[in-house]
């Protein structure tokens, strides 16, 4: 499930309310619960401003990941991608150097909670994005629009429950059911996953400048609209 799970948040106020939700959920289930729980994560963190500055390694990573997506697109396919990020180098090397090498550039060094957080979701996406095989032609994979906006929901999605995770693993642990604990985390990430590619939806994606504040503010801005919609759900 999580990546943190060490991180059991905080104490009193929004942060009680938060692990009681979270113990509803965990042990009872239901879409109603899911919301509460996930509302009051954002509460806890002081609203869906407070998470999405608490969020700001996740944001970096995601206006890199956008400027490599979008180097994607021509005929050189992710080898394009990886020159446009400085890592020509890669080219012709085995998968897991590539993916281990684009992790580091564009994930940082993950040290901090939050930074780890965005590694790992960084990490699903990529791991999904490179063929597999040492021998698999980088250039054959060329992303369209819709690849791009496809891989950016699951990355900010995977942010977004990365973040929410870890007091809510340690009560979906408490169950002891394997069966069971997977069917709530599998809630949810469908949950988090449609919230996010509902926001995302209209959007372009190649329009975006990711390497200056236009790529920033674009993440910042999806992360704000799903945290005040799950705000809105506590």
């Amino acid at each position: 499930m999580g990546t943190s799970a060490n991180n059991t948040g905080g104490t009193g106020g929004g942060w009680t309310t938060f692990k009681r939700n979270a113990t509803f959920f965990a042990q009872r289930g239901g879409q109603a619960r899911l919301a509460k729980t996930l509302g009051g994560f954002v509460a806890a963190m002081g609203g869906a401003a407070g998470a999405t500055a608490a969020a700001s390694a996740g944001t970096q990573t995601g206006q890199s990941l956008g400027s490599f997506l979008a180097a994607s697109t021509g005929p050189q396919g992710l080898v394009g991608g990886l020159e446009a990020v400085g890592l020509e180098s890669l080219v012709g090397q085995d998968r897991f150097a590539v993916l281990s090498e684009l992790l580091n550039v564009l994930g940082g060094s993950g040290s901090a909670v939050e930074q780890q957080a965005a590694r790992d979701a960084l990490l699903d996406v990529l791991d999904d994005l490179l063929p597999e095989g040492d021998e698999a032609a980088l250039d054959a994979v060329q992303l369209d629009e819709a690849g791009i906006r496809d891989a950016l929901c699951r990355y900010l999605a995977a942010l977004v429950y990365n973040l929410a995770i870890p007091v809510i693993e340690v009560r979906l642990e408490a169950l002891q059911d394997q069966a069971l604990i997977q069917s709530r985390d599998r809630e949810l990430r469908d949950y988090i996953d449609a919230l996010v590619r509902l926001k995302m939806q209209n959007v372009s994606v190649l329009t975006v400048d990711w390497k200056s504040t236009e790529g920033q503010a674009f993440v910042q801005g999806v992360l704000q609209a799903v945290y005040e919609q799950l705000e809105a759900g506590a």
